[in-house]
């Protein structure tokens, strides 16, 4: 019986408490509701914003390659020229389509041999994205283009930053030439630490083939022992 009225006399309260209230519950209630569909139209308009920028950064893409072969110098530098404007705007956003955006402009500037321009760029796509799949795809880039300069040490640092990704689908590629400039600048101890990891990881991946003939060497030549 007491048990019975004390759940009538709860009941009673909450009642009272909702009747009290009840204006205050339903502006709280309409203030979720209109949160959350604002929330929603927020995800819907920047989602359609990235679709709009990838569109138009495949656009650009389409436009540079499309039908190039056999074109003359001049009217590759005018596409390459064009592109480059028509990329300006996305370079500076943030997400996929900096990404995108950037991936593409150091493609531009690294086949014109703009070196410092796509390491710039490739840096980019690093800072905006350090945790996708592209970053290693920078970074080796990166490491590429300072090769091309002559800078060995930079170059060094970056393919290691690249063998740092271990689900980097050129990993075994970024290691041999991690452990071959290393090689070259004549860290010989660096170098075949680095080159004996690639062989004792993925002993049969054609990369550590090529790694085994420079331990050798290096090995022929006193260089280690």
């Amino acid at each position: 019986m007491e048990k019975n009225t004390e759940k009538k006399t709860t009941s009673a309260k909450l009642n009272a408490f909702l009747e009290k209230n009840r204006k205050g519950l339903l502006v709280f209630f309409i203030i979720v509701i209109v949160g959350l569909v604002g929330f929603i139209a927020y995800e819907v308009f920047n989602s359609s914003i990235t679709n709009k920028g990838l569109t138009a950064i495949d656009t650009i893409s389409y436009e540079l390659t499309n039908k190039a072969v056999g074109l003359d110098d001049a009217e590759l530098t005018a596409r390459k020229n064009s592109a480059m404007e028509k990329l300006n705007p996305y370079l500076s956003k943030g997400g996929i389509t900096g990404v995108r955006a950037n991936l593409l402009a150091a493609e531009i500037a690294f086949n014109s041999k703009n070196y410092d321009d796509a390491i710039n760029y490739y840096n980019q796509v690093v800072s905006k994205g350090r945790k996708s799949y592209t970053a290693p795809i920078a970074y080796y880039n990166i490491g590429t283009c300072y090769e091309q300069k002559n800078d060995l040490n930079n170059a060094a640092e970056n393919y290691k930053s690249a063998v740092e990704y271990k689900d980097f689908v050129l990993r075994t590629h970024a290691q041999f030439s991690y452990g071959r400039v290393l090689y070259t600048l004549g860290k010989f101890d660096e170098a075949n630490t680095a080159l004996q990891e690639l062989v004792d990881e993925n002993p049969d991946d054609s990369w550590a083939e090529l790694a085994k003939t420079i331990i050798i060497q290096m090995k022929a030549d006193g260089k280690i022992n």
